[in-house]
Formats: structure tokens, sequence, C-alpha cells
């Protein structure tokens, strides 16, 4: 049986997906900000605008005191939100804006008078806009610019939250989401095409994403702090479409190197897989790791992972794909999940995979969740009925625990998500949360899914 005390059953969020209060109180305006107001990089995707101006409305405290409300009928003890850096520096550096701390110390504390743990995720995906001007995390003083804003965070924060995470899945940051943005932007005929020349240039990035983690990581551990700090991660266990096609196999494995083997090897092995290295400076000579680098990322290791899990992928050999291995539209089930294929199997064996390959490090599981469109979201009375997402939900809890019984060392359940809220490209179409959202009222409404894991956290915490 677990308890409250070892155990973090919890819901997530992000900032730009839930909090609207655009350009509110000083904030500065992010990427995101740009991208869907001046470019409106939603229509290639939907074919409509749609912006996290006002989202679910998270920044208006009377509106986050009643998901708090909802969160303490739930059951959870923790709840994984991040912070908006340009509401914290309008800039990305110097100046402090006031009133974006306070917004955030409030809310620690509403948190914490309800008996949930908040969870603070530094940076998930929201740059201040000043900062993409100047190459963001293409440009090496990136890592100071991120080592400053965390340090802030750190300092105002850090007497009460004793959970920091410092990114929030870099891989589909950094080579999935910028570069479809970019499409938009560019008005590309095919705003999914990615090119090998690109990820060869995101890899410089992604590189000074881990450097910036470490950096802050070792100024987090200096300072001596009653609390840990990681790091979350996508994981997507990767198979071949058709396991006897040579090709197939090959793209297979050039994929799991990049979104999975990339960050561990290098946090706990001090070295990026030889074989995407090569495929980065194949496309991109300029892409070189110096043996400092890696000493600092290797050298100041997480104190937990962050396993973001929704979908294992096939992949298949796709001369048009980045690096030839096609991952986004091999989905073989026939109700298909926004993420890929239910397959709860595999989050058991990428579990073990971790616990065996890395020295079964602490690990949260920080997002799990699910979304199918409207044939899974049937609003009936005052019930929204999701029985594709409570069965998934149930599944994956079910095969973490029995992954914690067979010796992970798995702390906490984070499910993605609280609320239906702004998802990114696709706007306000893709639904992942166990609250419904209005979102022209704002009305919530509990769905079937939320009554479901309400049940689990009780079965588990003994009540």
């Amino acid at each position: 049986m677990f308890t409250q005390d070892k155990f973090l059953w919890g819901v997530a969020s992000a900032a730009y997906q839930v909090e609207g209060g655009y350009q509110v109180d000083g904030k500065g305006r992010s990427n995101w900000d740009v991208y869907t107001n001046d470019y409106q990089v939603t229509k290639a995707f939907i074919g409509k605008q749609d912006t996290g101006n006002v989202a679910i409305n998270y920044y208006e405290r009377s509106q986050y005191l009643q998901d708090i409300a909802l969160m303490k009928q739930l059951g959870v003890n923790a709840y994984r939100f991040s912070i908006a850096w340009s509401r914290i520096l309008p800039d990305g550096i110097g100046e402090i804006n006031s009133k974006g701390t306070a917004y955030y110390n409030q809310l620690i504390d509403d948190l914490l008078a309800n008996e949930i743990e908040p969870v603070v995720t530094n940076f998930h995906w929201d740059l201040p806009y000043k900062l993409q001007e100047k190459g963001g995390w293409g440009n090496l003083d990136s890592v100071q610019w991120y080592a400053e804003y965390a340090n802030v965070l750190f300092k105002n924060y850090s007497d009460r939250v004793k959970k920091f995470i410092t990114f929030n899945e870099p891989f589909i940051n950094i080579f999935f989401i910028e570069p479809l943005a970019h499409n938009a932007i560019e008005k590309k005929t095919n705003p999914f095409a990615i090119s090998h020349e690109t990820y060869g240039k995101q890899a410089e990035a992604v590189h000074h994403l881990l450097l910036a983690s470490a950096t802050a990581i070792q100024n987090y551990h200096q300072l001596s702090l009653d609390g840990a700090i990681g790091i979350t991660l996508s994981f997507t266990p990767t198979l071949p479409l058709d396991p006897n096609n040579a090709e197939d196999v090959q793209a297979a494995t050039i994929f799991d190197g990049l979104h999975n083997r990339w960050f561990l090897d290098a946090m706990y092995g001090g070295e990026y897989p030889d074989d995407i290295v090569k495929l980065h400076q194949k496309y991109n000579p300029a892409f070189q790791v110096s043996i400092e680098d890696m000493q600092l990322i290797v050298a100041n290791q997480p104190d937990f992972i962050g396993v973001n899990f929704y979908a294992p992928a096939y992949v298949k050999a796709d001369n048009s794909a980045p690096y030839k291995a096609e991952w986004f539209s091999t989905n073989p089930d026939q109700v298909k999940m926004f993420n890929g294929p239910v397959r709860p199997e595999y989050l058991y064996k990428l579990l073990m995979w971790i616990k065996n390959e890395y020295d079964n490090p602490v690990i949260y599981i920080t997002e799990n969740g699910a979304g199918f469109g409207e044939i899974d979201e049937q609003l009936e009375g005052d019930l929204v009925k999701d029985p594709l997402r409570t069965d998934y939900v149930k599944r994956h809890i079910d095969i973490a625990l029995q992954a914690k019984r067979d010796g992970v060392d798995l702390r906490g359940y984070m499910l993605w998500s609280f609320c239906d809220n702004f998802e990114w490209l696709f706007g306000y179409d893709k639904r992942f949360g166990i609250v419904y959202v209005d979102f022209d009222s704002q009305q919530r409404i509990p769905k079937q899914s939320f009554y479901a894991y309400q049940q689990i956290i009780q079965e588990m915490l003994g009540e």
C-alpha cells in the first residue's frame, strides 16, 4: 500500500496551455505568443487560428481555485505545472517582473493549503521571444540565459517547492514541434515535412539545452537546497513496422537513438550514441561536442527522470522523412489515439529498460494520458463519457505499478492532463483532459476518467 509521503498521485499541465493572461501584469511575449498571434501557425494544421491568449484562464486566481477544489475532490497529492519564463523575466534576462513571481507564489501557497505538492517544470516550450530573436536554443548563450532564469526560480520558490524539473520533452520540442511551427510560419506546402538538414541543425539546440539542464542542476545542488531536481523526457519504445524489412529495422534503430538513447546515454554514460552523432554531423558538419561539455553533463546527473509515455512507435524507412525514419503516421489501430497505438505493455518494457540499462534511477511518470477525438468525448448531462481514455488510464497505471513491484524505483504518477487545454499546433481540437472544458464559457465537467482515477487513488492510499 502506498502512502502520500512516499508516492505522488498527480495531474499535469503547462503554462502556455492553461494560463492565458496574455501580456497581463508585465508579462513579456513568448515564442508561442508570436507563433499563434502574429503567424497564426495553427491554421496550417487545423484550418483556423487558435491562441493561448485565454486558454483555460488559469491566470485568474478565482478560476484556478475552482480547479484546485476539483483536484482536491479527485484526491491527488501533487500537481505538476510549468512556469512561463516570460512572465518572470519579460525579456528573458535582466529585470524580474514582481507581479509574475507573485502569481506563482500565490499558486504554490494555494496548492499547499490544499495538501497538494507543487512539482515545477521550469521550461515547457515557451521561450521569451526576445531570446528567440537572438537564436533561441541554437545560441550557446542560451545555457547562461537559462541558468539565470532557473536561479530566480530557486531563489523564489525552493523554500516550498521540493521538486523542480529543468525541461520538458526536449526531443519533441526541438526536433518536432519547433520545426513544424517554422514550416507553418514559412507557409510550406507540407507543414509536416522536416529535412535532414533541419535535424542536423537542431542537434546543436538540443545539446545546448542539455548543457543548460546540467548547469542548472549543478547550481541547484551547490545551493544545498532541501529538494530534488530532475528532467522530463519523452520516451517512445521503437519497433520496425516490418521486422523482416532490414530498412525498417535500421530506421527503428535510428529513431530509438534520437528519441530514447540520446539523452540517457549522455547523462549516465557521458557520451552521445555514436551512430546518431555521425548522422547529425553528416547533415551539419558544424555539430561538434567537446569532452568538457560531456563531462559537465555526466557530472551533474538529474536526481530523477521524469518519464512521459503515451505510446510506442512503429517506424518505417522513408526517404522523405528526417534521417529516413518515419514514426508519426504509422499507427495501425482502427480507433486511433492522437499520440500513437495503445500498447500499455510497452510502458512496462520502457521502465524495465531504464532500470536495467541506467542503474535504476528514481523515476516519476510525469505524463501519461490519451485523446481519441469526439468519439471519446460524449457529453451526457453532468458527465462526459470517455471510455477509451478511462480504459487507457487504468491499464497504464496497472502496468506501471507492476514495474514498481518488479524493482523500478517509481515514486509517482502524474496524469496528462487535468483539464482539456490548448494543444500547441492543434489548438483546441485535441482534448486530453479528465476534466472537460467548454472553451467559451470556461465551464468544467469531470469526465468518466476523472472518477476512475479518483477510485484508483482512493484504493492506493487506503482511504
